[in-house]
């Protein structure tokens, strides 16, 4: 889904996370490890976020604090991630720690894990759970696959603010305001709300944020069984969403682009004012975050941009807005098969659940997933983006549900759903059907 791109968030937020860790690397952290071995370990950690170059901060850090411990790390594009790296754990030949994603990764990787319950209750005490965010969303039966590393939530749209005031305009609240907006920003010759709408995840972020404002909570009781999808409720959302192709606020040809890089690029350098993104994209309210995209399009790109986050627009009439969804974006996992399980549990809980990693992630301006860890604002260029990101940490606390589809079937057949009614082919009551019948087959 969303995530293989998030390479590109991480990468804004690279610089100012070295300059946390040098810091870092001379202090221990406050919190106890899980464990570490009586002598020197090596570990393997495979992950498509962090990538390359962001993982080094974590990983310096850790192995300072950590000297008998080391870490080798192996980054794999999002798209090769999964098959990869489960072929190389059934073989036993694969990580001891791994990336994981909420949702159908974590289903699939479950009988692979280990538990982390014993580790993660060594680390922070039986009251684990009150002191992290969404471990929920990581568990199995039980079973705590995995442990979060960063949350983040959907239902947002960020705005190319430096655009949007230079056509003397203002962000729209409601689907009124929106359709006005869009036919302004085209006068410019601008994509109004430019849509990665090649991407199921980019499409199904949308539709959550609409059905969402029509019924809120109805979405996931359907996906669990407790609601009919082919309800009126979702037919409606099929057809607010067939509408933004239709009245022309999706950008042309947007069924043919991805989110990741094609709409970001688009959206990053100017040439169009709005995207559906969500607080994973923080990073490009921050100085760092700036200097990287300079570095990135060269002379395409103003380093004195600014982005701002809203909440997605009011687009059905008596709508609710400003609830997110999400959860962790990221988790980290331990082989079952690991021959180093205690070294391997002292870095995933470290990354997870000591200040001093989740220092390292709050310098990213991505919500930790330690609750006394505050985001770090510091870096942020403006004070109207820090009182925009402030908001969301009680709205993170405070998510209508989860992000991901538990089944992959049924995320297949809602993507689907919507490629085919934004393309003609579906119409939105056979859409919410076809939807309802994976969800029934899926049980």
């Amino acid at each position: 889904m969303f995530q293989r791109s998030r390479r590109l968030l991480a990468a804004a937020a690279a610089t100012t996370a070295v300059a946390l860790m040098l810091s870092a690397c001379g202090s221990p952290a406050t919190t106890t490890p899980a464990g570490t071995s009586s002598g020197n370990a090596t570990i393997s950690f495979w992950t498509w976020n962090p990538d390359a170059t962001t993982v080094k901060p974590y990983i310096a850090a850790f192995e300072a604090s950590h000297p008998n411990i080391k870490v080798e790390h192996r980054y794999l594009q999002y798209s090769d991630y999964a098959n990869t790296t489960q072929l190389a754990l059934q073989s036993g030949s694969g990580p001891d720690v791994f990336g994981l994603q909420v949702g159908v990764l974590t289903n699939q990787f479950a009988p692979l894990t280990e538990d982390l319950t014993p580790a993660i209750t060594k680390q922070l005490g039986k009251d684990w759970k009150s002191k992290l965010t969404a471990t929920d969303q990581l568990a199995v039966n039980g079973k705590q696959v995995a442990l979060p590393w960063m949350i983040t939530g959907g239902g947002l749209i960020w705005a190319n603010q430096t655009l949007v005031d230079s056509l003397k305009l203002t962000v729209p609240t409601n689907m009124a305001e929106l359709k006005t907006f869009c036919a302004e920003v085209k006068k410019a010759n601008k994509d109004c709300i430019v849509q990665g709408a090649k991407d199921s995840w980019q499409n199904i972020d949308v539709y959550q944020s609409i059905i969402n404002q029509i019924s809120p909570g109805l979405f996931y009781k359907a996906l669990a069984g407790d609601a009919d999808f082919s309800s009126p409720e979702f037919v409606k959302a099929f057809e607010v969403w067939k509408s933004f192709f239709t009245d022309g606020l999706f950008q042309e040809g947007a069924l043919g682009m991805t989110a990741y890089p094609d709409a970001g690029d688009t959206f990053n350098k100017g040439q169009a004012a709005l995207i559906v993104f969500g607080t994973w994209q923080n990073s490009n309210t921050t100085n760092a975050g700036m200097a990287q995209y300079a570095q990135t399009y060269g002379d395409a790109f103003d380093k004195n941009t600014v982005f701002m986050p809203y909440s997605f627009p009011q687009v059905v009439d008596g709508g609710t807005t400003g609830k997110l969804f999400g959860g962790p974006d990221v988790g980290f996992a331990v082989s079952s098969s690991s021959k180093s399980k205690e070294a391997a549990e002292t870095f995933a809980t470290w990354l997870s659940a000591s200040d001093e990693g989740q220092k390292l992630m709050a310098k990213t301006v991505q919500q930790p997933v330690l609750s006394s860890v505050p985001l770090d604002l510091s870096d942020v260029k403006t004070p109207a983006q820090v009182a925009a990101l402030k908001t969301q940490g009680p709205a993170l606390k405070d998510m209508v549900g989860a992000r991901q589809i538990q089944n992959a079937d049924v995320n297949t057949a809602l993507g689907d759903a919507l490629s085919s009614v934004a393309s003609g082919q579906q119409s939105a009551a056979e859409a919410a059907a076809a939807v309802q019948a994976a969800i029934k087959a899926s049980k």
